[in-house]
């Protein structure tokens, strides 16, 4: 297997895997998206609030804020020596008490929450939260723990993931010459990716495998038949959108640690149950 970084941003990266089976893509793209422990916010208790929203608006809001998480310090509820409890190791707390001593209504963001550990804060501390009028309080306490997004999804690792085949197009230019219809699969492509502009033959441009859709328009449409559609065996593009909460080397080094820990929990299993002849 072979991957290879075609663009990584801070919150997007883009990569191409090479000998894998697209049972093995899928089960990465699953693990990622729904089996990565990451930290929200699990509980909520609001000593004051003046705001025009209910405690359930502002308690949902809180859980859905992307913090970042750290999983060398901290452990899942149901992994901890304290058995879900709470604990140092398995829980933070957040805490917010604004006053609107202004004249003009406040608005109270993700960044007015203080936690209790400078490495576990909201990802983005701008994010809206609740807005209150002038002499109004609130008061909140909030508490974080790991958890997977299997169970709900404010525990989701990634904002998206997904994959498509590699794309391979053969084009024939020679049969463009007795072509009726010069030049229609440069009209039909959705994506462009053939350049007409020397108005003599279409030109496949070069890096055509990063937009096309495998749509098949150009092969199904084109009089010659001069174009052949398909995908490279076992190879992959992958797309991630991030919201922040983990780095992206973390992301993909836990994805292959937990892939390693079912295949080794299946194998157990195999070996416990009794196979007749």
């Amino acid at each position: 297997m072979s991957l290879e970084i075609l663009e990584k941003t801070e919150h997007n990266l883009k990569f191409i895997v090479d000998g894998i089976s697209i049972e093995m893509a899928n089960a990465i793209r699953r693990i990622i998206i729904s089996e990565i422990p990451v930290m929200a916010v699990d509980e909520v208790i609001i000593l004051k609030n003046d705001s025009p929203l209910y405690d359930e608006i502002i308690s949902h809001r809180l859980g859905l804020l992307p913090l970042t998480t750290d999983l060398e310090v901290y452990k899942l509820p149901r992994e901890c020596e304290c058995g879900g409890y709470g604990c140092p190791l398995c829980q933070i707390s957040l805490t917010c008490e604004v006053t609107n001593t202004s004249n003009t209504p406040l608005q109270i963001y993700s960044g007015d929450l203080n936690s209790n550990d400078p490495k576990i804060v909201p990802v983005n501390p701008k994010i809206p939260i609740v807005k209150i009028d002038k002499n109004d309080k609130v008061i909140i306490e909030a508490y974080g723990i790991l958890g997977l997004a299997k169970d709900h999804v404010k525990w989701q690792a990634v904002s998206n993931i997904f994959y498509r085949f590699y794309p391979q197009i053969e084009f024939d230019d020679s049969k463009c010459a007795k072509c009726p219809d010069k030049c229609r699969i440069s009209r039909l492509c959705p994506e462009n990716l053939y350049d007409f502009s020397n108005k003599k033959s279409p030109v496949l441009v070069e890096d055509y495998w990063k937009l096309c859709t495998l749509c098949n328009s150009c092969q199904f449409e084109c009089p010659e038949e001069a174009i052949k559609v398909y995908w490279k065996d076992n190879t992959f593009i992958f797309s991630i959108e991030s919201d922040g909460v983990l780095p992206f080397g973390t992301i993909i080094s836990k994805t292959f640690e937990i892939f390693l820990e079912k295949i080794e929990e299946f194998v157990e299993s195999l070996e416990e149950v009794e196979i007749e002849s």
